[in-house]
Order: structure tokens, then C-alpha cells, then sequence
């Protein structure tokens, strides 16, 4: 009775709005084309099933959405095979499914947008923040990807006359210009230059942290902040917006955390708690000109505060722990230098690293 039951309502409910059966003796009777009107709406309310895809290094994976479609990834895991210290060894990694337009599908998430081609993302040569697992020293043994597609009624375009190939961005990021003034290693203040950075926010790939932080420029919070801890050969961080020292900073809007816990409740949460969650695992990397989120030590604590990767270091050890959500694209020269000032023994810099503004760039 627990399958007939809800088969039963459905039929009543069809045989009601339809308007064309009839009833002998108790027993209703449906025109021709009725019983696949229902299944067809049982079938279209329900979940897709899932596929699981299995191949070796000789194949390639990969699947074309249409644009009333998007895609869910369960499990995606590679097998890989690789010799250390003289013996062989196998190995189970996690790989990302990654459109051709740049979007990430992890496991146990599905793909921002409609539509779109997707393939492994995997052993992409020296392009290492779009396949952070890659690794050159490692062959590909089998891949394994299980996957659904859904479906969506229909994509709603809005735009202005102004919509162009030119000036339509596909991916979605939003570029900043930041000015920074700096004393140069061994001078003083009657030395002290600006200088003007231009970062792009990867929005697809960080959107809470991409959103925080313009929200955070929006409010005018970041002007006059400055960069409180600068190391050589590591980076530079700023952005705590309340004590100048290090120890202040909230997200802009509320993510759903309160000092790294999740929460559904917002007003029980001072907005001086207000956290980010984690987006670490986004395929992009510490690599020179990455901008990312400062936090302590426990996940999804990340808030106003951020640090910017000079062109001397490369902390691939921060990879997955903290989010990258832009790189440099002008000016990382002029970062390096920043990341050169003279210090204290706290890495405080003698002469104001000051951020003097922070604006987006008009489309």
C-alpha cells in the first residue's frame, strides 16, 4: 500500500484537473493518452539517476550540458600509479571536472551555471591552478567520475542594449584597482611612493569571498587600512578593518558562520563574528600574485583580512587550507617591493604599508 497509495492520489488528482474520465460502477476509467500524461509528470519529478563513468589513461571523459541543463558530481577519484624509493606504490587522489569555460564541479557539488562542456581536469602540465592535483612524476592508472544530470524548464536572459560579445563577461570576474603607499626598503617617509594594483576576483571559483570583499570596497572599509604583517620571500597581509593590528576583521554580509561555526541564525551572531566558509578547494593555488583569505587556524574563520603572494614565493603549502579568490594582473613588481620594507621583530613594518583606496573597475 505505501506505492500504491501516492500512485492512487496522483490518478485522482489527474482524473480531477484532466476533466475526462468517467466513473461505472466505482471504477474510474481514463481516455487514451491520460496514463502517460501521469507518468510522464512521475517520471519528470523525479530524481535522474546517477551514472558511473570508469575509464583508464587511453580515454577521455567528458559531457556537453545544453543550456536548461546542469551538472552533479558525486565522486570523481583517480587511481595513480608511481615508484618511491625504489618500490611501487598506487594512489587514490581526488581530481576536478572543470568546464571549458573555467567552472569547477567538485565532489559532492554540482556546476554553477547551465549548460556547458565538462571534462577531467586532470595532468595539465605546468597549468597548475586549474589541476592543482597534477603531478608529473605520478601516471594515470583509472579514473572514475559518478555523475547526474539534471534538468530545468527553461535559461531567462535580461540584458540592456548595451550587450556585446565585447563586453559580456563569460566568466564572471570582477577586476579592482588598489592604491598602496609604501616607504622602500632603507629609506624614510620623505621617500614614501604609491603605487596602483590591479587584481582580478575570480567570482566563480570563491563567490562568498569575491562577495565580502567588493561589499567591503563598496562600504569604503578597506581605505586607509594598512598591511600590518609583511615577511620577505612569503607575503603581505592587511585588511583587518577595525584594529589596524592583526586581530580584527569580519565578513561584510552574513555566510552563514558566526566565528567558524555554521549557524541559521543570524541575530544571534554580533557582526564582528561574522565568518566566511571555506572555499579552499577551488582550484586555485598560492602561486606568485594570488590574492587570498586570511583566517586562523580553524576552518571557515576567514573575515575582512587578506595577504598577496609576491613574485618570489610560491606557499603551496597554504593550497586547500586557504582561499584564493583573485591574482594580481598589474603590478606585482611593485608587491615584491612592499614585501622587501624594513620591519620590526613582530614583521610589522617600521614606515605604514596604507591601502589609500580600493575600486572596482566598470565593465
Amino acid at each position: 500500500m505505501r506505492i500504491i497509495a501516492p500512485m492512487m492520489i496522483l490518478i485522482m488528482m489527474f482524473s480531477t484537473l484532466a476533466g475526462c474520465t468517467t466513473q461505472t460502477d466505482g471504477v474510474t476509467e481514463f481516455e487514451e493518452g491520460d496514463v502517460d500524461e501521469i507518468l510522464g509528470f512521475i517520471e519528470n519529478s523525479q530524481e535522474p539517476e546517477w551514472i558511473n563513468d570508469r575509464g583508464d589513461s587511453s580515454h577521455d571523459w567528458n559531457v556537453s550540458l545544453n543550456d536548461e541543463q546542469w551538472l552533479e558530481v558525486k565522486s570523481s577519484r583517480a587511481l595513480e600509479y608511481y615508484e618511491f624509493q625504489g618500490e611501487d606504490r598506487w594512489a587514490s587522489t581526488h581530481y576536478y571536472v572543470r568546464s571549458d569555460t573555467g567552472h569547477f564541479v567538485f565532489e559532492e557539488e554540482y556546476s554553477p551555471i547551465f549548460g556547458g562542456n565538462y571534462s577531467i581536469c586532470y595532468n595539465a602540465g605546468n597549468n597548475l591552478s586549474n589541476c592543482p592535483h597534477s603531478n608529473s612524476e605520478r601516471m594515470l592508472v583509472e579514473w572514475s567520475v559518478i555523475y547526474r544530470i539534471h534538468n530545468v524548464s527553461g535559461v531567462n536572459y535580461y540584458a540592456g542594449n548595451n550587450l556585446s560579445d565585447e563586453n559580456l563577461n563569460l566568466e564572471g570576474n570582477t577586476n579592482i584597482t588598489m592604491e598602496i603607499s609604501y616607504v622602500p626598503q632603507g629609506m624614510d617617509e620623505s621617500d614614501r611612493m604609491t603605487s596602483e594594483i590591479s587584481i582580478e576576483l575570480r567570482n566563480s571559483e570563491a563567490p562568498s569571498h569575491v562577495d565580502s570583499f567588493i561589499k567591503h570596497i563598496e562600504n569604503g572599509n578597506y581605505n586607509s587600512t594598512i598591511f600590518h604583517r609583511i615577511i620577505d620571500n612569503f607575503m603581505i597581509q592587511g585588511g583587518d578593518i577595525e584594529g589596524l593590528n592583526g586581530y580584527g576583521g569580519y565578513a561584510a554580509d552574513w555566510y552563514g558562520y558566526c566565528d567558524g561555526q555554521e549557524s541559521s541564525n543570524k541575530d544571534t551572531c554580533n557582526m564582528n563574528d561574522w565568518t566566511l566558509p571555506d572555499e579552499a578547494n577551488n582550484g586555485l593555488t598560492h602561486t606568485p600574485g594570488a590574492l587570498s583569505m586570511a583566517k586562523t587556524s580553524m576552518p571557515n574563520t576567514g573575515g575582512s583580512q587578506f595577504f598577496i603572494v609576491p613574485s618570489d614565493s610560491t606557499p603551496s603549502h597554504l593550497d586547500g587550507v586557504h582561499t584564493v579568490f583573485g591574482y594580481v594582473t598589474v603590478g606585482l613588481d611593485s608587491i615584491t617591493e612592499m614585501s622587501e620594507v624594513d620591519t620590526n621583530s613582530n614583521d610589522k613594518p617600521i614606515h605604514d604599508v596604507r591601502i589609500e583606496s580600493i575600486s572596482i573597475v566598470d565593465a
